[in-house]
């Protein structure tokens, strides 16, 4: 009996204790909270998707004519500029080709030659009428025969250069070789890809869902590892069975040491802050009052007024700026009491 009023009075002190509120003691132990330090640096929001490093243009150098790879002048990575010569073909037919048309030619101008000699001997009879009307017209005729004859031969002997000029495949515009697609002592035919020639300028090229370009637009700002960019061409239609869109992006800056072809990761910029103050997500709270952040001032808490910002990577931009160095508390902000200490974790 008497041990059942010892736990009624007991029970009576407890239940008094509740509805007066928290007692003394309660109101000075601190609260744990996990607080994270305020960071200062950019925050670029946006769709961060795989890019490829790609040179701007790029071709394949196919053969002209038929032969064997004699040598190839330009290593993988070696450049130079429109005109350098990259693959020299050995191309037999097409030196006998040449060597016939310039036989030729020679053939017909001496006969020019000596068609035109006897036209101004036959000239100079006619004018002392010691030669026939009948014979000076003639010799005109064969002087002028001869002279297109020349003129069809040197044409003929031009043709066979320019066929020889192709045994040797040139830089079709300023840049690097990329592959060579052939060896020395190859045979080749008219057609068959030598090399791929790429532009010095690298471009970043993505390949996105054509549900997320819709709104994408030129002139969209990139971040990247390689350094910034901007958008400069988006694909007018989507292929493949993905239905995916390219997506072009010029580098403000050459790319240093990043091999063709390599991957990287790049975000379409929506929103940025180049120098903002940034805490975690668990860090912004929001309630009737609006957004704010809980600062750990010595042990104890005082709340901040923020409006935020650009999110990304799991942090968000914040204004006004906080102090430097400053912690926020990092999570279950609505069950602190901002009239009790705290104790400050750190990870």
């Amino acid at each position: 009996m008497k041990a059942n009023i010892c736990f009624l009075s007991l029970a009576l002190a407890l239940t008094l204790t509740a509805c007066q509120g928290e007692s003394p003691q309660e109101l000075t132990r601190p609260q744990a909270v996990r607080a994270i330090a305020v960071r200062s640096g950019p925050v670029v929001q946006g769709r961060t998707s795989l890019a490829e490093l790609l040179p701007s243009r790029s071709v394949r150098v196919l053969a002209q004519v038929p032969g064997t790879v004699a040598a190839l002048d330009q290593e993988v990575g070696q450049g130079g500029v429109q005109g350098v010569p990259l693959v020299r073909i050995a191309a037999p037919d097409v030196s006998a080709r040449i060597s016939r048309a310039a036989a030729e030619r020679a053939r017909v101008e001496a006969e020019r030659g000596f068609a035109c000699a006897q036209r101004e001997v036959d000239r100079t009879l006619a004018g002392a009428g010691d030669l026939s009307q009948t014979r000076l017209d003639a010799s005109e005729k064969g002087c002028a025969a001869a002279e297109q004859a020349l003129q069809a031969a040197q044409a003929a002997e031009r043709e066979a250069g320019v066929a020889g000029t192709r045994a040797v495949e040139r830089a079709p515009f300023d840049g690097e070789v990329l592959d060579h697609l052939v060896d020395p002592g190859q045979t080749v035919m008219p057609g068959t890809p030598l090399l791929v020639w790429g532009s010095a300028e690298r471009r970043l090229r993505l390949r996105l869902p054509q549900a997320e370009v819709a709104q994408l637009a030129v002139g969209t700002r990139a971040a990247s590892e390689l350094g910034g960019g901007r958008v400069v061409e988006v694909g007018a239609q989507a292929v493949g069975p993905a239905r995916l869109v390219e997506v072009w992006v010029a580098l403000d800056a050459a790319p240093v040491g990043a091999p063709v072809g390599s991957t990287w990761e790049v975000t379409l910029v929506e929103q940025e802050r180049a120098d903002a103050s940034a805490v975690p997500e668990g860090a912004l709270g929001r309630d009737e009052g609006g957004d704010y952040v809980l600062l750990v001032e010595a042990d104890r808490l005082r709340r901040q007024a923020v409006e935020p910002g650009p999110r990304a990577e799991g942090w968000v931009a914040v204004e006004p700026a906080l102090p430097a160095g400053a912690l926020v508390v990092d999570g279950a902000l609505a069950a602190l009491d901002l009239d009790r200490p705290v104790l400050a974790v750190t990870p």
